[in-house]
């Protein structure tokens, strides 16, 4: 087998890093103590890399994966199979990447590597079946745009984003969804699914199994290519910003923030002690003056985008469509006391024990050490030592906070999304002073 080999012991995870001939990384992280495995293949390609007539077609061709191979011809052989041996399976696509995975006991791993590799390999994508899928998929629109607290992060998104890719949806336009057809989908796999923008991450119990040579015999012929490419985007917004989607409810569904910082700016450790503290956890600044001492919101809380090239930190709650100027005046009080006041010992400490806590627990799991493996090598083009990572949590001040806040808490990197019974923009603008 041609390959190159690095091996790594992180303090929790040890892991090998091995890329095939063709380009493909394979990284692996056998684990004590446990009799289950996951495979999860990660390729560089979603929503933001389509063209406008693509928009969707990431999405859709995610499900089509699942729809038969010449070895497996129907969607129902597929479940029949990975269900008889318990397997936990599904699929996701982002606007950056689109992601497989099969966990199923240790002794399997030969059966879920090998459906996994003759999906992505020998898909049959029948005419009948992309027809089928067009339904499936415009119900799941509708699903969506029936569900405002979704809905508007597709319009928070627009907003932010404009009429570039990023600022389309990942399911797509209904338009684009209708006229796809098999050779949409051939074309798009040749373009994209190639080794170079491929990982696959391996975590669990080996068994008797050599994870290295079965995944170099069913990938290795996956064709080298090109490495995946997307247009920047540009930060142009000069002032602050309202979109408002009318619809006659019994709620009002916000999502209010402002730009921030992309992914790999080294201050993403102060934004995510910020946003925990702000409308992370249950004892956050947003939920205690939200919900619990105003009883405006249900539901209530913060949480940042980070992408290659921009960021943003929003909060989003579903609110009493009566009392919604309140609810926005409360929310920028709360942001300004970030801007003006430092937090508290307590608070502070509070919150980075609580991403520490969250982050060991969930590398318990083998699915989420794979997850991790793959994201990290994906995302960043280097597995950082998790214990490295909660290092930079703890160092975080809280003058780190407020010299991030009030950096970028200002007018001009507002953005307010509404979907609710409302058309006066004006009313909204005149609301939002910081």
């Amino acid at each position: 087998m041609n390959s190159v080999v690095k091996d790594t012991i992180l303090i929790m995870i040890n892991y090998k890093k091995h890329q095939l001939t063709n380009g493909l990384t394979v990284i692996t992280a056998p684990m004590k103590g446990t009799k289950t495995v996951s495979v999860l293949v990660m390729v560089k390609v979603g929503s933001r890399y389509e063209t406008k007539q693509e928009n969707g077609i990431s999405h859709f061709l995610e499900h089509m994966f699942f729809k038969g191979t010449n070895k497996r011809p129907t969607s129902l052989d597929i479940s029949k199979e990975l269900d008889s041996i318990g397997a936990e399976f599904n699929a996701f696509t982002s606007e950056e990447y689109t992601g497989f995975y099969i966990s199923s006991s240790a002794d399997h791993f030969d059966k879920s590597l090998d459906i996994l590799s003759d999906m992505l390999h020998n898909s049959k994508f029948e005419e009948a079946e992309i027809i089928k899928e067009k339904g499936v998929i415009l119900e799941e629109v509708n699903m969506y745009k029936d569900i405002p607290q979704k809905y508007v992060q597709d319009l928070a998104k627009e907003l932010l984003y404009g009429k570039t890719p990023l600022g389309k949806t990942i399911l797509g336009e209904p338009h684009n969804i209708k006229s796809f057809k098999r050779k949409d989908f051939i074309n798009y796999i040749k373009k994209h699914y190639q080794a170079q923008n491929t990982y696959i991450a391996i975590a669990g119990n080996p068994g008797k199994f050599d994870w290295f040579k079965m995944v170099d015999k069913s990938f290795g012929g996956f064709p080298k290519g090109v490495k995946n490419h997307f247009v920047k985007q540009a930060e142009l917004q000069k002032k602050l910003e309202v979109l408002l989607h009318y619809k006659k409810t019994d709620q009002a569904h916000l999502i209010l923030g402002f730009r921030t910082i992309n992914r790999y700016d080294p201050r993403r450790y102060d934004l995510k002690v910020m946003n925990n503290l702000f409308g992370g956890i249950m004892s956050s600044r947003l939920f205690t003056e939200i919900r619990e001492n105003r009883g405006l919101a249900y539901y209530v809380g913060s949480s940042y985008w980070e992408f290659d090239d921009v960021g943003a930190l929003l909060v989003s709650a579903g609110l009493d469509k009566n009392r919604v100027d309140e609810a926005i005046k409360v929310i920028l009080e709360e942001f300004n006391k970030l801007k003006n006041e430092p937090i508290s010992e307590e608070e502070l400490i509070r919150s980075k024990e609580n991403i520490k806590g969250r982050f060991y627990l969930n590398l318990e799991e083998s699915y989420a050490i794979a997850e991790f493996l793959a994201d990290q090598q994906l995302l960043y083009s280097n597995i950082k030592d998790p214990d490295e990572i909660i290092k930079k949590i703890m160092a975080v001040k809280s003058e780190d906070i407020t010299k991030l806040a009030q950096e970028f808490f200002t007018s001009k990197n507002l953005n307010l999304t509404i979907i609710g019974p409302y058309k006066d923009k004006t009313r909204f603008e005149k609301l939002l002073k910081i």
